[in-house]
């Protein structure tokens, strides 16, 4: 690992021309940063961007949320609804920036998660400028791999990348169709006839004389009306004795007290706790041959492991007993150990060896 003034650079997670964006962390504190060498440009101050912590002689240094990870860890294994929102939330954020003038194509190593919230890196900076419609696209296609063909806004986002429709179509509810003009004269031709039904009726005898029916105007439809009856169409039952009434107030309460009596019962003697739900993750080593030692430094409250202690020998599968972020130490024989902070539930994690 590299030193660049308090800061370790732990790992590089993109190279664009002249900028190279590190993983880092912050030697006097231990918290995660993200280093920008070579940036050129100011970047914004934006809702949804990184905020600038300090400032070196050729570097930037941003602030890295607790707990957020790269959306690049998800490439290929994303699910399409939590894509989805990933990916509405990115268009809200560059259509601001768009309002503000600013170009910017977003790119999976340089845009941040953590659950339903997302950061984007560096908006403002002359590396990271491109057109964002064909990048989101693209980033899009990442993520959902192999589960591209289910991805709800798939086909808003090749509309947007062709130029027929804005950034705000990926959130804005779809305009209603107006009608064709051939169904909009049907549609008034049928509201010009009379809602009058003639029925074929059978011969029947002439009843008995009496004043002449009227016959409704043509102007106006029949209206039928339907009235309630006079009498209830179920039998009426007359109220029971005082003595009756009694006899069931005291088979309620009777009732009452063997269910009290029952759940008193199943509340001494049930078993204590409930049934514990794990979140299983599989860690991987690339090569598969190489080993490495994963140590936990700091868990979630509730998770009931020990700073220090011994996790899994990867590669392997371990389960986490609480979600949240964990502060883990990965440690190779032969190579000097790398802190990292993992989100659970998530992504298998591999650890490149080279």
């Amino acid at each position: 690992m590299e030193l660049l003034g308090s800061y370790w650079l732990r790992r590089a997670l993109a190279r664009l021309a002249s900028l190279t964006v590190y993983e880092g962390q912050d030697t006097r504190t231990g918290m995660p940063v993200m280093v920008l060498v070579g940036a050129k440009g100011e970047p914004v101050e934006a809702e949804g961007s990184l905020k600038v912590l300090d400032r070196l002689e050729d570097a930037l240094v941003l602030e890295w949320p607790l707990g957020a990870v790269p959306l690049s860890q998800y490439a290929g294994v994303a699910d399409p609804d939590r894509l989805a929102h990933w990916v509405r939330e990115i268009a809200k954020r560059l259509a601001a920036l768009e309002a503000q003038g600013i170009r910017y194509a977003p790119r999976a190593e340089l845009v941040l998660v953590k659950g339903r919230s997302v950061w984007l890196v560096g908006p403002g900076l002359e590396a990271l400028a491109g057109e964002a419609a064909s990048a989101l696209l693209e980033l899009a296609r990442l993520l959902a791999g192999p589960r591209w063909e289910e991805f709800p806004l798939r086909d808003v986002l090749a509309r947007l990348a062709r130029g027929e429709v804005g950034l705000e179509a990926l959130w804005a509810p779809p305009p209603e169709e107006a009608p064709a003009p051939e169904a909009a004269k049907e549609k008034e031709a049928e509201a010009r006839r009379l809602p009058v039904e003639v029925e074929a009726a059978e011969a029947s005898p002439p009843a008995s004389p009496g004043p002449p029916r009227e016959e409704p105007t043509p102007s106006r439809p029949r209206v039928i009306r339907i009235e309630e009856p006079e009498d209830p169409p179920f039998p009426v039952v007359e109220p029971r004795s005082s003595r009756g009434g009694r006899r069931a107030v005291g088979l309620v309460l009777f009732l009452l007290l063997l269910l009290g009596v029952a759940g008193a019962y199943m509340g001494l003697f049930r078993p204590q706790g409930g049934a514990a739900r794990d979140y299983p993750m599989e860690f991987r080593t690339d090569p598969p041959t190489e080993k490495a030692l994963v140590y936990v430094l700091e868990a979630p409250e509730g998770a009931g492991l020990e700073p220090g202690s011994l996790l899994l020998e990867a590669p392997g599968r371990v389960r986490f007993p609480v979600p949240g972020v964990y502060r883990l130490r990965i440690q190779v024989p032969g190579r000097e150990p790398v802190d990292y902070l993992l989100e659970v539930p998530g992504p298998p994690l591999t650890i490149k060896v080279r």
